[in-house]
């Protein structure tokens, strides 16, 4: 499958907003992928990420005032943002996507997935804030760090030069476009950051302000904390010390929260373009997990459903609180079948009967409500993150139904099965 680059343009409250999109010419995977770029920087960031990253739709937004988007000269709050981002999902029809921003990007996909969950399926940040701003340093400070003079340019090849010599090895000149998109004519020929000095303070007022240690709780998916390992040249020590408790913080606050530090200096997307988008994938697919999760949740906290009803047509098989119980063991299961090693002597693995299998998880799960089952399905996603992370998606997996299968191509099968076993689920409570 060959993914195709298309662009285009929505209208919110006035203002014009540019998105690319990196659409597979197959069918795609759930969730689709929103991708939020930081400050100084536009949508072309993520396309070197967006190459290894397949099969799903991939949308990223170039935000107010960077890219080929409109620069009104107000509108940066955070509630602004995140309306433009919800926006994008809503437009291109993204349904519920994993959302991923980088630096100030993730604030807003932060400020998204807190403040509005249902357009939400979970969160990847990369390398953004995940605690105030003025924990780790003053405004003074701060002001100083993020307002370097705004640089004006004689021409492209001038700022392709800059851009060169601040990436080191990791340039190459596919970034020429990413350039390029960050640029606007300023005078006498010269090219100029499509921000301003004025937008980048109101933006840099709010992030200074901003507490995402309160958000992160209120985040209804998987999340992933992509950090860089590395700080730019002469960076405090305290400074990187400082950054590490503050993720371990967010850990404390939200236990199923997955960390993942990376060799690299801050533009991730760049330099370490292959690694996050396994990991984005990752994630992706564990999120999936949790929105059957949520899915059963709502079906369970309804009074109205009588479970005892049969959930086949010929009234020989589970009810449908069995079904759903049948759901939950698969899913609570799923992490020690991504966790399982290749066998040992001759390779020979015993046999697996699905339908013995079934029935004995089945049995187990007898007494349960249906509330404790979906909860089930909730632990059992958090635990799929946490596996994943750890596996390689292109090796086989060793356990289960899809046994001898790549692991990601086993994942997408059994995201099948769960999902055929809830639309049976809701067919037959209604």
């Amino acid at each position: 499958m060959q993914d195709v680059l298309q662009q285009g343009w929505f209208e919110r409250a006035g203002v014009r907003l540019h998105w690319y999109e990196w659409r597979t010419d197959g069918p795609a995977r759930e969730p689709a992928v929103l991708l939020l770029h930081g400050l100084s920087s536009n949508a072309r960031i993520w396309e070197r990420m967006a190459s290894h990253l397949r099969g799903r739709r991939i949308v990223a937004l170039d935000q107010r005032s960077h890219g080929l988007s409109d620069r009104p000269e107000s509108g940066y709050a955070s509630d602004d943002l995140v309306a433009d981002a919800a926006a994008a999902i809503d437009e291109l029809g993204l349904g519920r996507p994993l959302v991923v921003g980088h630096s100030w990007g993730a604030a807003v996909a932060l400020a998204l997935a807190a403040d509005r969950p249902e357009v939400a399926a979970g969160l990847v940040v990369v390398d953004g804030a995940t605690t105030s701003f003025s924990r780790l340093m003053s405004w003074d400070e701060a002001s100083a760090r993020m307002q370097p003079p705004l640089p004006t340019y004689p021409d492209l090849e001038a700022a392709i030069a800059a851009e060169r010599a601040s990436l080191g090895d990791s340039w190459g000149d596919d970034l020429r476009a990413f350039v390029q998109a960050g640029l606007v004519a300023a005078q006498a020929g010269a090219l100029s950051p499509t921000l301003t000095a004025g937008v980048r303070l109101q933006i840099l007022h709010e992030l200074f302000d901003f507490q995402p240690e309160l958000l992160f709780a209120s985040v209804e998916g998987p999340v992933l904390l992509a950090m860089a390992g590395q700080l730019w040249p002469g960076a405090p020590r305290e400074f990187g010390e400082r950054r590490r408790r503050a993720v371990d913080e967010v850990v404390e606050l939200r236990p199923d929260a997955q960390v993942r530090w990376y060799e690299s200096r801050h533009d991730i997307p760049l330099i370490r373009p292959a690694e996050l988008a396994a990991d984005v994938e990752r994630t992706a697919i564990a999120a999936a997990f949790r929105s059957l999760a949520r899915d059963a949740a709502a079906l369970a906290a309804s009074p109205r459903w009588d479970w005892s009803r049969p959930a086949q047509s010929d009234g020989d098989g589970w009810s449908a609180k069995q079904l759903l119980a049948h759901v939950s063991s698969t899913q609570a299961a799923l992490p020690a079948v991504i966790a399982a090693p290749p066998p040992s002597g001759n390779g020979d693995r015993p046999a697996f009967d699905p339908a013995r299998w079934n029935a004995s998880q089945v049995r187990k799960r007898d007494e349960r409500r249906p509330v404790e089952l979906a909860d089930e399905m909730r632990r059992g996603a958090e635990q799929i993150h946490a596996a994943l992370l750890t596996a390689d998606l292109s090796a086989q997996a060793e356990a289960g139904t899809f046994a001898g299968m790549p692991l990601g191509q086993a994942m997408e099968r059994m995201l099948e099965h769960q999902r055929d076993h809830l639309a049976e689920l809701r067919t037959a409570l209604a």
